[in-house]
């Protein structure tokens, strides 16, 4: 099985030793994903692969002399090929980026409840984008105002043998501006889970505003800010999840790996639709399949269509390990699940 990482990014600053890693998830068919941890994952425990395809079989060793040999022996039956599923292809790994710092539990954050409507239209562009020949420049110039990258402040309070010390860390991810007027921006719970401070920066601003987790929900990685500062914020366009086809083109936006500047943007195709695939906090299901390249940081971030309007919202890409190899395979959450779940968050419902 693939090695599971890490990836939300945290600078690390502790009154004490290193907080002990928490036990790993990757034993059992339930618990394929890794939320990431600090840094590098540890080892997963040693496990038998199966053997690859065309890979030559040990011969067996000789009968002892006088047993009957193996042509006399009863035909053993044929067996029944092994489903493999996607524990078996790759470990998942949000994208998330993360520094350091100690992994939290998944718990529904409490929501207050709100009379925001989610399904304000996004101010119309001019920008005309011909979907024929995807223009990637052309594209982000019709969602660049709608992406923000989100950064957190995570304190973990452990015991030591000197009593009570804190762990402090910073993440990072990225979101999408869903309602201009009322700051309202969509993100993955894992990007502010257990966070103490959460701030939002425009792409083309330098300096961050302060936002809120208003609802969060581990089990379908859903989570919803609201800033104070609306200034400047333009909603995303969307586009049904009905109308995505196996082999349309598509960019990825976000944060990737916390870097300085500009969003990080890449280009693919969706690879498939409505994938589902288990994780600890549940099964996140309706999901995008794409070999945009989807990297820590890129999590809560927009997957885009041809046209500029947000189809989904990138969550998880698929990692090698040992025998297991896995290129290009990420998901994203698809835009009507991931809103229909915002409505149910901010009605009090979820």
């Amino acid at each position: 099985m693939a090695t599971p990482t890490r990836s939300t990014t945290r600078t690390d600053t502790q009154e004490s030793p290193v907080h002990e890693q928490p036990v790993p998830w990757w034993e059992g068919d339930a618990d394929d994903v890794w939320w990431p941890a600090d840094g590098p994952a540890p080892t997963p425990p040693a496990r038998t692969n199966p053997p690859v395809i065309g890979e030559p079989l040990a011969p067996p060793p000789p009968p002892p002399y006088g047993a009957p040999s193996p042509s006399d022996a009863a035909p053993e039956p044929p067996r029944r090929p092994r489903p493999w599923g996607i524990a078996a292809i790759a470990a998942l790994t949000v994208g998330a980026s993360v520094f350091c710092g100690a992994a939290a539990g998944y718990l529904v954050a409490s929501s207050e409840s709100t009379t925001v409507d989610t399904a304000t239209t996004a101010t119309a562009l001019t920008a005309s984008i011909d979907s024929s020949d995807l223009d990637v420049a052309a594209v982000l110039d019709h969602v660049d105002q709608s992406v923000v990258s989100v950064s957190t402040t995570i304190e973990t309070v452990f015991q030591t043998p000197r009593g009570q010390a804190v762990q402090r860390g910073e993440g990072a991810g990225t979101g999408v501006v869903i309602d201009a007027e009322n700051g309202l921006i969509l993100t993955n719970a894992h990007v502010v889970d257990g966070a103490t401070e959460v701030e939002v920066t425009l792409d083309a601003d330098t300096t961050p505003r302060a936002a809120t987790v208003v609802a969060s929900d581990a089990a379908s990685d859903v989570a919803v800010l609201r800033v104070a500062d609306t200034t400047g914020l333009v909603a995303a366009e969307t586009a049904s999840s009905d109308t995505v086809s196996v082999g349309d083109e598509v960019i990825a936006v976000g944060n990737a790996l916390a870097l300085e500047g500009s969003m990080t943007v890449t280009s693919g195709i969706v690879s498939a639709t409505d994938r589902s695939i288990a994780t600890e906090s549940g099964t996140l299901t309706e999901l995008i399949q794409t070999d945009a390249a989807i990297s820590s940081g890129n999590s809560g971030g927009p997957l885009v269509d041809a046209d500029g309007r947000v189809i989904g919202i990138n969550t998880a890409v698929a990692s090698s390990g040992g025998t297991i190899q896995a290129s290009n395979i990420g998901f994203a959450i698809s835009i009507d699940h991931a809103l229909a779940i915002v409505d149910q968050l901010l009605a009090g419902s979820a």
